[in-house]
């Protein structure tokens, strides 16, 4: 059996070193400048997602400019004041007796309800929080006086701040004298978890809104004030009266 020359590699030998050579750079551009590529390319990724971001703070700095910054701050102090952001049972309390005394009438009991315990597990709820979702506490109160007295105290429990609303009325009269029990309920409202927060997008003022604001706008604190009544020592419960 006839067995062929094998070829001749020495003439390959010439070009076996730029091979290498070409080999190793190539190997190590990919261990270098791979992980310097990818650091590039996240670099823009992370440019354009700042661009992205300062646009839209941009735009709501434009949108602020257009805001009295005190403006707002009363708008919403006065509205903490009608609809607080926690519940305040003496502020009601002191509130409920100036309105009393203001209108000329006669307090003879005045009771805080307990309202929304702290835990979910042991929960109280009053009507109206089961009716409208918004936490409350109720009150209630017995008097007596004129009936005109009675009508003017009515009105003014309904423009009064903190908001309260009249839940329950009877009353018995005597020619123009009554004596009437009564139960109101105080609402609060907790503040937004997410205030202020700055990748949220500004929600302009609705119509609605602006209206509501000026409805409650109409609310005022009693005319002569609120003050605290003399409690003397040895009161079992404070809330009562």
């Amino acid at each position: 059996m006839k067995i062929s020359k094998l070829p001749d590699l020495s003439q390959l030998k010439v070009f076996l070193f730029p091979g290498v050579v070409v080999v190793l750079i190539s190997l190590s551009g990919m261990l270098v400048l791979k992980p310097q590529l990818t650091s590039f390319f996240d670099l823009r990724k992370d440019l354009a997602e700042q661009k992205k971001e300062l646009a839209a703070l941009s735009q709501k700095e434009a949108v602020l400019e257009g805001y009295d910054q005190n403006e707002l701050q009363n708008r919403a102090n006065f509205a903490l004041k009608v609809l607080p952001a926690e519940k305040d049972s003496p502020l009601v309390l002191v509130t409920v007796r100036s309105l009393i005394y203001e209108h000329n009438l006669t307090l003879s009991d005045l009771t805080i309800g307990v309202g929304s315990l702290g835990t979910e597990s042991a929960k109280l709820k009053t009507k109206a929080e089961e009716k409208e979702g918004v936490p409350s506490f109720s009150l209630s109160l017995s008097f007596s006086g004129a009936l005109t007295d009675l009508y003017d105290f009515l009105t003014a429990i309904e423009s009064t701040f903190p908001l309260m609303r009249l839940e329950e009325l009877s009353f018995s009269r005597e020619g123009h004298s009554i004596e009437a029990n009564l139960e109101l309920v105080s609402y609060y409202l907790a503040l937004p978890q997410s205030l202020g927060k700055t990748d949220r997008e500004i929600i302009p003022v609705t119509s609605e809104e602006e209206e509501v604001y000026l409805e409650i706008n109409q609310y005022s604190s009693p005319e002569g004030g609120v003050f605290l009544p003399p409690v003397t020592s040895g009161k079992e419960n404070p809330f009562t009266l």
